[in-house]
């Protein structure tokens, strides 16, 4: 492959032989509808989504093993590999884990096609995370996402948990009002989540900047949990 590469380059040579190993390297990836529509009409959607796996990113180590549940189409997933040892994305909708495994170009990245209540509970991963996950399910349900998340993480690993804000709904997209069934006000969330660790750290966000202000005025939340209890609630 020769890569047309203009004129203005210091060494010509040089560029032109890294350029076409770069487009050797590299084919082309398909963006998965979601983020097409990004590119199209909404980028700053684009950065704002990226944004929230920036802030977890920071978070997990090199040695980590991340679980992601509620991975989609893939792309945060495959971010967090890049900050861990090994990331694995699972999700109940096959054309979306379809789409993640077509665009993976990661060889510590897995992606599962199944039901995170019907996988086996074994304390294996030192994070495990869900952003924009916990809204599209009732209170109940919920609980019992926090219980089956928690029963997956080592005793001294990190729950995080990521969501639109009660006060951001009236705002949402057509796509996300008709799919979120609880958004929850953040005091709410943290006493929920207080039911399957120890302790429970609320953060803020409102666009690309994570924050401790005002909770009401944020668009969406982060909360991350620490000492998974090893009893349920009762």
């Amino acid at each position: 492959m020769n890569i047309d590469i203009g004129q203005y380059n210091a060494n010509p040579d040089l560029y032109q032989s890294l350029i076409n190993d770069l487009y050797a390297a590299h084919p082309p990836i398909t963006l998965p509808p979601e983020y097409a529509s990004f590119f199209k009409n909404d980028l700053l959607r684009l950065l704002i989504r990226l944004a929230r796996y920036k802030f977890v990113a920071r978070l997990v180590k090199k040695t980590d093993r991340v679980l992601e549940v509620g991975s989609g189409s893939g792309v945060g997933c495959t971010f967090l590999a890049q900050h861990c040892a090994h990331a694995t994305g699972i999700d109940v909708k096959t054309t979306e884990v379809e789409e993640a495994r077509s665009i993976n170009r990661r060889e510590n990245v897995a992606f599962v096609c199944g039901d995170l209540f019907k996988q086996p509970a074994e304390r294996i991963y030192d994070v495990v995370l869900a952003l924009d996950v916990i809204e599209h399910m009732p209170v109940e349900q919920g609980d019992k996402l926090l219980a089956a998340m928690t029963a997956r993480l080592k005793p001294d690993g990190m729950l995080v948990i990521g969501t639109p804000s009660l006060y951001s709904y009236p705002y949402q997209s057509a796509l996300s009002q008709a799919s979120h069934v609880k958004c929850y006000d953040q005091q709410e969330l943290v006493s929920l989540i207080e039911r399957h660790v120890g302790r429970a750290l609320p953060f803020s966000m409102n666009d690309e900047v994570v924050h401790t202000g005002y909770s009401k005025m944020a668009w969406y939340y982060f909360v991350l949990g620490f000492g998974p209890k090893t009893a349920p609630p009762l």
